[in-house]
């Protein structure tokens, strides 16, 4: 009787052929493989996979299709790419170049992220946000505050008018660095200010802080006036436009005016302007002959949730803060005040930087008059030392709570207290002889 034949022993025709197919492997659509580049014609490159077992194709169509151009590969060189049919009517594997570009223009731009290497970009569309741009075969975005001065829209917050601005950029190519790169989250993210900065700090190594300048007003927007010094820009801040206040920076100038600046910071890649810095601060001159502990005569000019805007002596913007009106509870202002009132008021804080005038009536009541709980707290208040709330905080903070315990403490002690330095510590001990 005839041995029997084992299926799948290694001598069987059908165990060599599986054999073979396993060491083959089965390629399928989407799959990633590496090849070697045998050939390149003008309509197609050809691919060697897994040591001659299979033979790819890409085609230059989808290229095409995509405004690609042929990239330069070389026989012999190594690339990967995707699996788009496993078999052709021709026997062959149809492989994706653009897959292959996205894999080798990682590479590259990884190492030119690691480098810190300046490369140029194609702006491929506008958002709100900024650009999408290409580069290597791989996308990108570029924020709109990415954006060089020259470049970057002065227009507001109207994102439609952003936009228009930033579609004129479509099909450029810019000079950008990458200040964001992981292919792992398919994040790429483009800066033209960082391809600049060499340059920048070169022309700002010019210019000093504190110098003045003239230059061409180059745009007007919500919160201040860019001005162009040739291949420099500065930003003039709405804060920095007055020392009144400013409502639209618009009226202080429009595009293509010369405006006289002062420098007065230059931070990354920005240039800090002023204005109001060239122009001497006649508040400094209004509160001259004021100080903490004086007793004003205002009239009401606005009412707030927060406290109650007073003029004082006809010149001089004041604020009595909520806290300030009453030692009771004070839940709207209006309710102790109207507008128009004329008031006996205490000056308690006068902070030169923010133009603060800090006035107080609960500090005008006569202790006959308070509450029994104010009489308490008012024989210990450290306001009535003339402190602004801000210091008055802080030394609540320490545990400091009343006069009393402020006057057990030296001035080393004072000086520790965090917030408080060696000016603060020493209005404090002026304070406190005067007591």
């Amino acid at each position: 009787m005839p041995a029997k034949t084992i299926p799948n022993q290694p001598d069987s025709k059908m165990a060599q052929l599986l054999d073979k197919v396993g060491d083959l492997g089965i390629l399928k659509p989407g799959d990633m493989v590496e090849g070697i580049v045998t050939a390149v014609t003008s309509s197609r490159i050809w691919v060697d996979i897994n040591g001659g077992k299979f033979t790819g194709i890409i085609s230059g169509r989808e290229l095409a299709e995509a405004g690609i151009a042929m990239p330069d590969f070389k026989g012999g060189e190594t690339i990967l790419a995707s699996v788009v049919d496993q078999e052709n009517e021709e026997g062959f594997v149809i492989l994706s170049i653009r897959e292959a570009l996205r894999n080798r223009g990682w590479n590259a731009l990884e190492e030119q992220y690691q480098t810190g290497t300046m490369l140029t970009a194609r702006v491929v569309e506008a958002n709100r946000g900024g650009l999408i741009m290409e580069a290597d075969g791989v996308r990108g975005f570029l924020p709109v505050s990415q954006l060089t001065p020259a470049h970057y829209p002065r227009v507001g917050n109207d994102k439609d008018e952003i936009l228009s601005k930033l579609a004129k950029f479509e099909g450029q190519n810019l000079e950008v660095k990458i200040i964001g790169c992981d292919k792992e989250i398919n994040k790429l993210i483009f800066s033209e200010k960082a391809a600049k900065q060499e340059e920048f700090d070169a022309l700002t190594s010019k210019i000093q802080v504190g110098e003045v300048l003239t230059g061409r007003v180059s745009g007007v927007v919500d919160f201040g006036i860019f001005v162009n010094f040739g291949e420099l820009e500065g930003l003039v801040h709405i804060s920095e436009i007055s020392w009144d206040k400013v409502e639209d920076p618009r009226s202080f100038a429009k595009v293509g005016d010369n405006l006289q600046v002062q420098v007065i910071g230059i931070e990354g890649d920005k240039i800090s302007l002023s204005l109001k810095r060239l122009i001497e601060d006649k508040w400094l001159d209004l509160v001259k002959g004021y100080k903490p502990g004086d007793v004003v005569e205002g009239i009401v000019t606005q009412i707030m949730p927060f406290g109650v805007f007073v003029k004082v002596n006809d010149e001089i913007d004041g604020l009595i803060h909520i806290s300030e009106l009453s030692f009771e509870h004070v839940a709207d202002p209006s309710d102790v005040v109207k507008a128009g009132d004329k008031l006996k008021l205490k000056v308690i804080d006068i902070e030169p930087e923010s133009h603060r005038f800090g006035l107080s009536l609960k500090a005008m009541i006569a202790p006959e008059s308070m509450p029994p709980a104010a009489k308490k707290s008012a024989s210990s208040d450290l306001s009535k030392l003339g402190f602004s709330d801000a210091l008055v905080r802080k030394l609540k903070e320490a545990g400091i709570d009343s006069v009393a315990t402020l006057q057990s403490k030296t001035v080393e002690e004072i000086k520790a207290i965090n917030g408080i330095g060696e000016k603060s510590a020493a209005k404090i001990m002026e304070a406190l002889k005067n007591e």
